[in-house]
């Protein structure tokens, strides 16, 4: 197949004509990563304090994870309740190691699966925390209001809705997330705008804002330009000098030479990052084995998180020489939607997280930042306590997990549920009614990086709803 320039312009135009709602539909990593270059022309002021540096983390579990068996309860009464709800879904009490808390009144306590022992262990030491029953809200709401359909987020329960909600406080179809808004008010304070909002997670609304895009890199680093050919008639031997041609040229066509202005510099960012990260001494992962409680074994040399935590640690180790102080980013792990064969898929989930979060986080310590860094749990939603047999279906409110330098922890915070039905917090089938929202979750964070109450409230429209927006993590 031969490419002419005339083709080259016509599917390129093509590809320049969905940059601009590129936020929610385009797939291409590297034409995301194109379009990240028009905030570098739009930056915004920002009376936030982005002194030193900081970074937000957010990891994605893709499904909708079940958290009633990853914070468990294991006093007597507490286990009982858990087991009689939970059945064969249940972890006994000789699988769970026991964990500090003392916020959640006497006579409660909590404990982990063995397969969680590396997170544990950061939690025990003060610098991981829970955050208990957590999920969208448009303000706290009872049980009686819940029955009654009164101020309930839109189309709870559903995967593609819920997982937007979480993102960007609004259902699918939303154009930008709090992550992305968070990056509009902080991104002045970077020398490379560009790289303020980094998606190694492919693309997502979290971190798409009104003048920040995301800047999307694959586990190897910056996403090439034959990421760019496929799919887009450029395949051919002849498109390269077709390419080279086109992005040299500065002719009359005003549409040629824009489009050839941007590639260059996108071009360029991708160099410069390379050159960037080639310079940052992050160690390989591990390739021996790791034995699981559950059986088998886990290599992190060949896990697809933990190989987007090391880029998104690289990147951070880069942050600071490349003029960075505020950066979000977004990593990803999916098979949480556990209706069937729970048992065999949530042991082996839950090390995958513990194992490459460990790895990540003595990675920061080990480069010097990880008292800059947080990194924090989200999900789709909770799941049932009541089991359907082989697994637990899609819920609420869940338990989430924050860690890093900064984290006050061995700590849980908010309102742990009784773990039973027929609760002030049971939607039926054992869905929690969020007690902590996203949005309070969200501004304490934000809190975190810098930005004032003013704009937080930007952030996050509904924060106005709630009088406890600090939730004290960090």
């Amino acid at each position: 197949m031969t490419t002419s320039r005339r083709h080259f312009l016509r599917t390129a135009s093509g590809l320049a004509a969905a940059v601009g709602p590129l936020h929610t539909h385009l797939a291409s990593p590297f034409a995301l990563s194109l379009a990240g270059l028009g905030a570098m022309a739009s930056q915004s002021a920002s009376a936030a304090d982005t002194s030193g540096y900081r970074a937000l983390v957010c990891l994605f579990m893709n499904g909708g994870n079940d958290a009633h068996n990853w914070v468990v309860p294991i006093d007597a009464t507490g286990h009982a309740q858990y087991t009689a709800v939970r059945r064969e879904l249940a972890w006994p009490l000789a699988r769970l190691q026991g964990i500090t808390s003392t916020t959640q009144g006497s006579g409660r306590s909590f404990g982990m699966p063995q397969e969680l022992a590396p997170l544990r262990s950061w939690y025990e030491a003060g610098r991981a925390a829970v955050l208990a029953n957590v999920g969208p809200l448009v303000r706290p709401i009872t049980k009686a209001e819940y029955l009654a359909g009164t101020a309930l987020p839109s189309k709870l329960f559903s995967h593609n809705d819920q997982q937007s909600t979480w993102q960007s406080l609004s259902p699918e179809g939303a154009l930008s997330g709090w992550g992305g808004r968070m990056g509009d008010l902080l991104m002045s304070a970077n020398s490379q705008p560009v790289f303020t909002a980094v998606s190694s997670a492919g693309n997502a609304v979290f971190l798409s804002g009104n003048s920040v895009t995301q800047y999307q890199v694959s586990v190897d680093g910056p996403v090439g330009v034959n990421h760019l050919t496929r799919g887009w008639g450029l395949e051919s031997n002849s498109a390269s000098p077709v390419l080279r041609t086109v992005l040299q040229t500065s002719g009359s066509n005003v549409f040629q030479s824009e489009y050839a202005r941007v590639m260059r510099r996108s071009l360029e960012t991708a160099a410069t990052l390379r050159t960037a990260l080639s310079s940052t001494a992050v160690p390989a992962l591990p390739t021996s084995a790791i034995a699981l409680p559950s059986g088998g074994t886990l290599n992190l040399s060949q896990d697809d998180l933990a190989r987007q935590l090391r880029i998104v640690a690289q990147m951070i180790g880069a942050g600071p020489a490349m003029g960075m102080r505020r950066q979000v980013f977004m990593v990803s792990i999916g098979g949480f939607d556990t209706h069937a064969f729970q048992w065999r898929d949530q042991p082996l989930l839950m090390s995958r997280v513990a194992h490459s979060v460990d790895w990540f986080l003595r990675t920061l310590q080990g480069i010097g930042l990880f008292d800059n860094t947080l990194l924090f749990t989200a999900s789709d939603f909770g799941r049932t306590l009541t089991s359907n047999g082989a697994g637990s279906d899609h819920g609420w409110g869940s338990h989430h997990f924050v860690a890093g330098g900064a984290v006050r922890g061995r700590t849980i915070y908010g309102s742990f549920p009784v773990t039973a039905l027929g609760t002030a917090t049971d939607a039926g089938s054992g869905r929690l009614l969020p007690t902590t929202s996203v949005t309070q979750y969200a501004a304490t964070m934000g809190r975190w990086m810098g930005l004032t109450s003013s704009e937080l409230a930007t952030v996050l429209p509904d924060l106005g709803n709630y009088s406890n927006t600090a939730l004290g993590f960090v």
